[in-house]
């Protein structure tokens, strides 16, 4: 296991304040964070001419060019996703700025900065599969389901068990996501999302529960969902697969409730290659396949921590066999070892195993295929 930690320069060290570049949904999750260790946040660049000259949670957004000159011993940290960060960091670059000199993304400062500051263990983005069984069948699904030799449903205990051993020893963690399959499948999710707020939402920025919109859940379960404050994305397939009533009955579920949603239409797939033709990199070229591809996306699951969600569902499709460095057995740490538990962090930020032969989401996989292609099931 590489990890990529230990890259900010030391004049990081002692930071009283930070300059946010992205006024999006990123940056509200962690501001309460911020607020914890003391972070002020003078201003807010967003390319978007329309956030500027208004506020972001009460602080002005501006432009790079209105930003520049006010930039001398500022840190710029990135709020954005896997794809937008590269598209910013290219940016700054060309400005003349250097990552992790001048600016990071946000799950690199959250993992590294909280640390060296704060002895805080902090994670960006864990997934949680809670159910490998579905309504749809997708050819390049990247939870590989059409491949699973069996589907099951995680139990409650299983899963409390597992995010007990996880929160006992991680401080926060920016999203948490429960997925499937199709989350709505399995009949513990409500008692477990009861469970996960009751005892962690605080810990925790965001919750998501993903959906295909082909299950109206019970009211009991919309009505958990609301209580705490749980987002609902919606994948939406139905230019591919005719279930428009089933979606417009879940969508109008989530608008009579309340509930915080989005409905993501189709977007871009690529093929991992795995099972059917997988990659076959040598150690050069999986060195350039890992500068274009970092994903967020760790795994929580039976009592273990993985570095990637696609290498975890890969072994559990049967047909790939993880090795020791790719996970860590959550039991085997103190929760009292402060150090002991930054081994969950450096690997959130490594590699697996499964990188040498997977895809992967980086720029570098451009072998985009249909979203949502339907197969026979086996």
């Amino acid at each position: 296991m590489r990890s990529d930690l230990g890259k900010l320069t030391e004049d990081w060290n002692g930071l009283e304040s930070i300059v946010l570049y992205g006024a999006g949904i990123v940056g509200g999750i962690c501001k309460s964070l911020f607020e914890r260790v003391d972070l002020k946040i003078p201003f807010v660049i967003d390319r978007n001419p329309k956030k500027q000259g208004t506020e972001w949670r009460g602080i002005p957004i501006i432009s790079y060019e209105e930003a520049a000159p006010r930039l001398k011993g500022q840190k710029i940290v990135v709020m954005a996703g896997h794809t937008a960060y590269g598209d910013i960091a290219h940016f700054l670059t060309e400005q003349g700025m250097e990552e992790f000199r001048d600016f990071c993304n946000v799950g690199h400062f959250m993992s590294e900065w909280l640390w060296t500051a704060k002895q805080m263990n902090c994670v960006f983005h864990v997934d949680m599969t809670i159910t490998t069984k579905c309504t749809l069948n997708c050819r390049h699904c990247n939870l590989f389901i059409p491949y699973h030799k069996e589907h099951v449903n995680f139990t409650f205990e299983e899963m409390k068990k597992t995010i007990d051993l996880f929160f006992e020893r991680i401080d926060f963690v920016t999203y948490f996501g429960l997925i499937g399959g199709e989350t709505f499948l399995n009949p513990d999710l409500e008692k477990f999302i009861i469970y996960l707020g009751e005892n962690y939402r605080k810990q925790i920025g965001k919750i998501t529960v993903i959906t295909n919109g082909t299950v109206t859940p019970a009211e009991s379960l919309l009505q958990a969902i609301k209580k705490y404050d749980m987002y609902l994305s919606i994948s939406d397939y139905t230019n591919i697969v005719p279930y428009e009533k089933k979606m417009e009955q879940l969508v109008e579920k989530a608008k009579e409730y309340g509930i915080d949603y989005y409905r993501n239409p189709s977007i871009v797939w690529t093929d991992f290659g795995f099972p059917e033709h997988p990659f076959k990199r040598t150690p050069e070229q999986l060195e350039e396949h890992l500068k274009s591809c970092r994903p967020n996306w760790n795994a929580l699951h039976d009592g273990k921590f993985y570095y990637c969600n696609v290498s975890w569902c890969a072994e559990q499709s049967g047909r790939f066999k993880l090795q020791g460095e790719d996970y860590i057995e959550l039991e085997k740490i103190s929760p009292d070892d402060k150090f002991g538990c930054r081994s969950i962090v450096e690997l959130s930020r490594g590699t697996s195993s499964f990188c040498r032969i997977c895809g992967g989401c980086g720029a570098d996989n451009t072998s985009y295929v249909v979203t949502g292609e339907q197969m026979e099931r086996r």
